[in-house]
């Protein structure tokens, strides 16, 4: 059946920051491989609009979370954010050829379809084929959506309307005022100094089979600004600061703090950080998918969730797991009730990795992360 060539396509993104990173290729594909004349507008939370901020591949974007209250701009400058009832109102005001979705509920289909997006792109899973103009198979060849990287399976559903989708790296953009940021935060924190700045992330907002624990982190950190001669910032986000803080505290070290002291945790800030930190060591979660898309070396601490999963295809990670016979269960939460895959991961373990990728990096140039 003859399909109309898409002029105006909407683009529902993943919903957690980690999973928007992971995106990346194939957004990239739809900017560079769709004709030109083709408007491309962002559709997604507020954390997944702020990570990709600096990316030029969107003309427009629509924010949304959908249990918010009546839509208002803040005089700040904060975009619009709508409800689920505001989205579909502005998604038909906007008349739409397609919509592709990079989610997999059916709440998000049925967003499309009531406002009359006539083409509407997405796995067939979850119960919402209905819901779908067309339908991407879960399963093609030995290719299967649920089982297969995350990043392989957003490109297989823009390689659905047209795009080779050849590379598999991700990318973010950073922009002056990260930068400028950054550098209030660090003065503020007092890292304010000349030396290698170390970045470790010991949370996960989904999961407790993902989080670290912080007498680890703390020992960890402080073996590393010791014997690297390095700064070390704890990552956090709003709702970490009392651990990052923790931290901070267990360590008791002068080139140990936590960006958890610093009023303003914006994303922008986090991919700041990271852009300017020689080794990032994470729990699997945003803030090591941010350090994968800017080319940094990563020590990924993973416990219950199979790493292949999140697979990763720019400066190779070094991936850290117990190895238990429980792993990777796969649940956020363990069923054992112990979560030894994190909680067994000594800081010795660590810290050995951590400097084996560290003094890797040396050896070679520092990556370039472009200013937008």
């Amino acid at each position: 059946m003859y399909k109309a060539r898409i002029m105006k396509l909407a683009v529902m993104l993943p919903n957690w920051v980690g999973d928007a990173c992971m995106a990346t290729p194939a957004l990239r594909a739809l900017r560079t491989e769709l004709p030109e004349t083709t408007q491309i507008c962002w559709v997604a939370r507020p954390g997944p609009l702020a990570v990709l901020e600096g990316l030029p591949w969107a003309d427009t974007t629509l924010c949304y979370k959908p249990r918010a209250k009546p839509p208002s701009a803040s005089s700040s400058g904060v975009p619009l954010v709508l409800n689920r009832r505001g989205l579909v109102r502005a998604l038909r005001k906007e008349r739409f050829d397609a919509i592709l979705y990079l989610t997999n509920s059916l709440s998000t289909a049925l967003i499309g379809a009531l406002a009359g997006i006539r083409r509407r792109i997405g796995y067939a899973r979850d119960y919402r084929s209905w819901l779908l103009s067309d339908r991407v198979s879960v399963r093609s060849g030995t290719a299967d959506a649920r089982k297969d990287p995350c990043i392989e399976n957003y490109l297989r559903l823009v390689q659905s309307i047209g795009c080779r989708a050849v590379d598999r790296r991700t990318e973010l953009g950073l922009l002056q005022r990260d930068e400028a940021i950054a550098n209030r935060c660090l003065e503020s924190i007092g890292l304010s100094g000349h030396r290698p700045l170390l970045l470790i992330n010991t949370g996960a907002a989904t999961a407790q089979t993902k989080r670290w624990p912080i007498e680890q982190a703390a020992a960890a950190a402080v073996a590393l600004a010791d014997d690297l001669d390095v700064s070390v910032v704890i990552h956090c986000g709003p709702a970490e600061r009392q651990n990052a803080n923790a931290i901070e505290a267990l360590c008791d070290h002068p080139r140990v703090k936590s960006m958890g002291r610093f009023d303003e945790l914006p994303l922008g800030l986090s991919k700041a950080l990271i852009a300017r930190s020689r080794l990032v060591v994470s729990t699997d979660s945003g803030p090591r998918h941010i350090a994968v898309a800017m080319n940094k070396p990563v020590v990924s601490l993973f416990g219950s969730i199979d790493p292949g999963l999140t697979r990763s295809y720019n400066i190779p990670e070094t991936i850290l797991t117990m190895g238990l016979a429980c792993q990777p269960c796969g649940s956020y939460d363990c069923h054992l009730r112990h979560a030894n895959c994190m909680n067994q991961l000594d800081a010795a373990r660590v810290v050995l990795a951590a400097k084996h990728a560290y003094r890797n990096s040396l050896a070679a140039s520092p990556p370039l992360v472009q200013l937008r």
